[in-house]
């Protein structure tokens, strides 16, 4: 059997720094890893997390799967006034992002979600 060069792993490390929660996403965020995405990025909220910035430079693949996470995790932060930001998505991922409706899924939300260029202009995008 061939190897493809894909490897499906996922690596979710996060740091706090003046109340906002920064989350490093490397690897890809497909059906295959969806599930530990999601016990991760729950992980994170559970420690009380309200201002979330998830960093996706270094995420090199995201399917539908993947985009579900983001979007479960959004709603949970919504229920408890929390809000998310996405950060240094590129390439593939920006555009799957972009043409996901995230657009929509904003409007429907309440405007939970939003894609910034960097961690920086994520974290003074925070209101509250």
């Amino acid at each position: 059997m061939m190897d493809q060069g894909t490897r499906h792993t996922l690596t979710v490390t996060s740091r706090e720094s003046a109340g906002v929660t920064f989350v490093k996403v490397q690897g890809s965020l497909s059906a295959t890893t969806a599930e530990q995405g999601n016990k991760e990025i729950k992980k994170i909220l559970d420690q009380g997390a309200k201002k979330i910035v998830l960093n996706l430079a270094d995420v090199d693949y995201i399917s539908s799967g993947g985009i579900r996470v983001l979007i479960l995790a959004s709603k949970e932060l919504s229920a408890v006034q929390g809000q998310m930001k996405i950060a240094a998505a590129k390439g593939m991922v920006k555009e799957a992002l972009e043409a996901s409706g995230f657009h929509l899924l904003n409007r429907v939300y309440g405007s939970t979600i939003e894609l910034c260029n960097t961690e920086e202009e994520a974290a003074a995008g925070f209101t509250g």
